[in-house]
């Protein structure tokens, strides 16, 4: 049996290299996906039909508008709804339709035939009179078609662009050097799949030589996006399939395992395919598509206002902390971040310098080398508010898990030894604040029972994310949690 290797030129991998850190690309957060590019276009033809007739109402064309602003906004919802809903009915909002100019066209005015329709009957409804405004009514509906159509062409090359970019592909990285491997990659190549998927490349400890091993796939992973991981292996070797799934935890991907005999789950909600091999869904990667744009695009507002309200504070405190003497006001550690990336969070110095400290032991409360000022900074979670700028640098969030040290212990046992789980909470990125610490988990972190409540919280706000969670999560947090015994 062939099979490509890691560093095998004939397919589209990554060569084995240790990426230096302070010039290796990160890891997308937000991916384009199709369902993403779907949602966009649908947004963008709606917006063309609402504004084509705000611009009729407020700019006169055509005379003076028959109808008032309000029946004109509802009109054009109505217009708006209709389109959408038809070519949805059929299939028109599907990337594939984007790519192709008569495809799009016949969309554009079937679609815009069926929206005209029911606009008009809307128009009927509230004057009827309008109706007789031919001239008026024709241009308007002109203007709808010459703004949907050039948005669909502009859509056909944006569309093209991101396929020759490869990035609308899915990276699949292979995992298992197995028979069932090598019919995979073969697939894979095969032109039918090949514009929808892109192998990363096979990865399996067992087989040194012929594949990379799991270690490399995982810092591969903090450097390069990878979207979908087979593993690979029968499912006579069940328990080896599991042990995969905890290793590869740490990064943001979806999971699977092919089924030789789907049987029973044929019609299961967890069955899916790759490149026509029916296989279980172990695992789905959080912030899927649109949810990460929203939540990459509440992080830069929220971030970038916080650090114009909050500049006063910092400077003040800065300037206790330089007047103070005993180390330099900003204090940096390196953090594990989204897809287990090393990162240097910034706060506020609030000990005395200890080269010794590497932060594993995590905080621990009555600490002496905590300075009194640094004890008011904490207390009022003043030292907190440099990470906005790590969150303006792409590598932390407002909301998420907390960052910890390399290494982070809970007694004597490492932190993702000791939480089986533990590192499922590097598939997104880290935050200032987060479920976990609004719900208890404020301070140090000194017992199992406390380290896997933590986990827990984390996994339930990734399973359960929304837009008003992680508002909720902000105010609580600005109005309850920023000052208390619990912070130290």
């Amino acid at each position: 049996m062939t099979i490509q290797t890691l560093s095998d030129p004939s397919v589209s991998t990554e060569r084995r290299r240790k990426p230096r850190r302070e010039i290796a690309p990160s890891t997308p957060f937000v991916r384009v996906s199709m369902g993403m590019m779907n949602r966009m276009v649908g947004v963008a033809d709606a917006t063309v039909i609402l504004g084509v007739a705000m611009t009729f109402h407020y700019l006169d064309i055509a005379g003076p508008p028959p109808l008032s602003i309000w029946q004109t906004v509802i009109a054009g919802l109505v217009g708006a709804v209709v389109f959408g809903a038809s070519l949805a009915t059929w299939g028109g909002y599907r990337v594939e339709r984007y790519r192709g100019v008569r495809n799009q066209a016949i969309d554009v005015i079937v679609g815009v035939a069926l929206a005209a329709l029911a606009n008009r009957a809307v128009v009927w409804a509230f004057e009827p009179t309008v109706l007789t405004a031919n001239l008026w009514l024709s241009l308007w509906l002109l203007a709808v078609l010459l703004g949907l159509g050039a948005g669909r062409l502009a859509c056909a090359r944006v569309v093209n662009a991101l396929w020759t970019r490869g990035s609308l592909r899915r990276r699949v990285a292979v995992v298992g050097a197995t028979l069932m491997a090598g019919d995979l990659i073969r697939r894979i190549r095969r032109e039918e799949w090949h514009r929808d998927l892109e192998l990363v490349g096979l990865f399996d400890d067992r087989a040194p030589g012929v594949a990379g091993t799991v270690e490399d796939l995982r810092r591969l992973a903090q450097t390069r996006r990878v979207d979908l991981i087979v593993l690979a292996l029968p499912w006579s070797r069940s328990e080896d399939i599991f042990a995969l799934g905890d290793r590869l935890q740490w990064i943001s991907a979806d999971v699977v395992a092919p089924l030789e005999r789907p049987g029973f789950l044929s019609r299961s909600s967890a069955l899916t395919e790759v490149a026509g091999i029916p296989a279980l869904q172990l695992t789905r990667h959080p912030f899927r598509g649109t949810q990460g744009l929203v939540k990459q695009a509440q992080d830069y507002v929220v971030a970038a206002c916080a650090i114009i309200l909050t500049a006063p504070l910092m400077a003040v405190a800065a300037t206790a902390l330089a007047l103070s003497g005993g180390g330099p006001v900003l204090f940096r550690q390196d953090r594990i971040g989204f897809n287990g990336r090393p990162f240097s969070i910034y706060k506020l110095r609030t000990m005395t310098v200890d080269a010794t400290d590497d932060g594993a032991g995590g905080q621990v409360r009555g600490n002496p080398r905590v300075t009194k000022i640094g004890a008011l900074l904490r207390r009022t979670s003043i030292d907190e508010l440099p990470q906005l700028l790590n969150v303006l640098k792409g590598e932390m969030s407002i909301v998420g898990p907390r960052p910890h040290v390399a290494g982070m212990r809970i007694g004597s046992d490492p932190y993702a030894e000791a939480v089986r789980t533990y590192a499922a909470r590097h598939q997104i990125k880290p935050g200032i604040t987060g479920w976990a610490q609004i719900n208890g988990m404020r301070g140090g972190i000194d017992t199992l029972e406390k380290a896997e409540r933590g986990v827990e919280l984390d996994l339930d706000y990734m399973r359960n994310w929304s837009l008003q969670l992680d508002l909720s999560i902000m105010v609580r947090t600005v109005t309850r949690h920023l000052v208390g015994p619990e912070v130290f």
